[in-house]
């Protein structure tokens, strides 16, 4: 492990999820677009790609909320792919420019039609070639089964949550499973399927990735959905009551993006349950990351350190309290896994020294976001100077408006600050300004940079993937076609050069 965790080099690269990837399926997918952006991201001289969660979006379309921390998301399967595969016969697939965002609704309803014709023929088709690979991958994950099993139940019982299922199924009841599994046995193979075309598709992108020296910077949400196979399947580690409730849930106290703080509404982990068996199922979690991607940042580092712990059955986060997390001995766990520690610690948000403590004594690069540091302290850790070697710095994050937008919008007296930090004019136009935050970026002494895609194409604020605190239009974003040419390539290549990245 070296000083800066996974970043042995200075290195760069872009933040973009495949669902946001251009194409005709009403949704971005891990098939040709996908290669195309390796193979496009390769001549920038940048070695980084970062995305969001790669798991089934949840409650209001979100990665963050996922029905399993483990399983692959079918909806970024590429159809084309699977007509390649003599999976489906191209009949229903879209023929058309898609809309500039995600139609999520539309999308599930037909989208998941193709998916199962394509399993039905895929279980039906002994010889293909997939199938190998398909029985193996079966045969060696402990999580496959059990969360397909949880996701046939989800759909037979009418999409009701576990905790409103009968009683010896909402408490896994041995004999009530076991009947279950026999009685689902084809949607269980079913479901198995597709999330297998997921990881044949992935693991292609992830191959021609390393094979052109760039590595994936995944993402791991701290917490888990309520109504998840994770909760499910491991109720006595979540502060859960009886019923299946939440005694307690997560969130975070008044911060930048909110005044009464944020409800995130996940179950909390029993922290002392789970150390009792060495936090088995973290690591697990860990593992299957890794899988999907070469490096993981931990979403809401500090929640290790102390997490914000609210009853169950709060309208807000303001009546919360700080609780303590796991701490080292949770880390010391991770260390022996995984010695190399491949993980960036997302700090951002609330903090006190006891998580930079956590943090430096691991090794582990933090984050630090160009947008945050203006609100008037000093001793503000985003300032341009203040920069450490051991930190990613964004212009802006997946939550953040992009920074054209933020630009814009900043007050007469807070862009004459940034325009002096950044050596900007104040009156300089849009594409210059966002330009110049980029640089500085890629000049500054964080070993790692990583500039989202709607900042490379200087986009305003219709572009924006997620506004914190809302529960509507977002995740949807779709890059336009046609925007990834030589000349913003040359562009990334040059500042690359320039200071020391590609």
């Amino acid at each position: 492990m070296t000083d800066h965790g996974p970043f042995p080099s200075r290195s760069f690269g872009v933040l973009l999820h495949p669902s946001s990837f251009p194409g005709h399926d009403d949704i971005g997918t891990v098939g040709a677009a996908a290669h195309e952006f390796v193979a496009w991201l390769s001549t920038t001289g940048a070695t980084l790609w970062q995305i969001l969660p790669l798991t089934i979006n949840g409650k209001d379309d979100s990665p963050y909320f996922s029905s399993s921390a483990f399983a692959g998301n079918p909806w970024l399967i590429d159809l084309d792919g699977l007509v390649e595969q003599g999976l489906l016969d191209g009949t229903g697939l879209p023929d058309r420019v898609t809309d500039a965002r995600v139609p999520y609704a539309r999308m599930r309803g037909h989208k998941r039609s193709l998916l199962w014709a394509a399993a039905d023929r895929f279980l039906g088709t002994a010889g293909h070639p997939w199938r190998p690979g398909f029985d193996a991958y079966l045969a060696q994950s402990d999580w496959m089964g059990p969360t397909c099993h949880f996701l046939a139940l989800q759909d037979r019982l009418g999409g009701a949550p576990w905790w409103e299922w009968p009683a010896p199924l909402r408490t896994c009841e041995p004999a009530a499973m076991e009947h279950s599994r026999r009685d689902l046995s084809d949607d269980i193979a079913r479901w198995a399927a597709v999330l297998y075309f997921f990881e044949v598709q992935w693991r292609s992108v992830r191959d021609a990735a390393e094979q052109r020296g760039i590595r994936i910077v995944g993402d791991l949400p701290i917490y888990v959905a309520p109504d998840s196979a994770d909760v499910w399947l491991h109720q006595g580690q979540f502060q859960l009551d009886a019923d299946g409730g939440l005694l307690v849930q997560s969130g975070c106290p008044p911060d930048y993006f909110s005044a009464n703080g944020q409800l995130w509404g996940n179950p909390l982990y029993r922290w002392d349950v789970m150390e009792d068996d060495g936090y088995s199922w973290w690591i697990s979690r860990l593992r299957r990351s890794l899988e999907l991607s070469d490096i993981v940042r931990i979403d809401h580092f500090r929640a290790l350190s102390a997490y914000w712990e609210i009853a169950g059955d709060a309208p807000d986060a303001l009546g919360g309290r700080w609780a303590p997390g796991p701490g080292q001995k949770f880390l010391d766990a991770v260390t022996a896994a995984f010695p190399e520690m491949p993980f960036v610690a997302e700090d951002l948000g609330t903090l006190d020294d006891s998580v930079h403590t956590l943090r430096d004594a691991n090794g582990l690069p933090g984050m630090r976001v160009i947008q945050f540091g203006f609100d008037g302290l000093p001793d503000n850790p985003h300032l341009p100077d203040a920069l450490v070697e051991s930190c990613v710095v964004y212009t802006g994050t997946h939550d953040n408006d992009t920074i054209a937008a933020w630009w814009t919008s900043l007050a007469p007296d807070i862009r004459e600050q940034v325009a002096g930090a950044y050596q900007i004019p104040p009156d300089a136009d849009v594409g210059r300004a966002v330009w110049s935050f980029i640089e500085a970026a890629i000049a500054s002494r964080a070993v790692a940079a990583v500039i989202p895609m709607q900042d490379l194409l200087v986009l305003d604020e219709r572009s924006r993937m997620n506004v914190p605190s809302t529960t509507s239009g977002n995740w949807s974003w779709r890059m336009p076609p046609g925007v990834l040419g030589p000349e913003l390539a040359a562009s990334m290549r040059r500042l690359g050069d320039r200071y020391g990245r590609s």
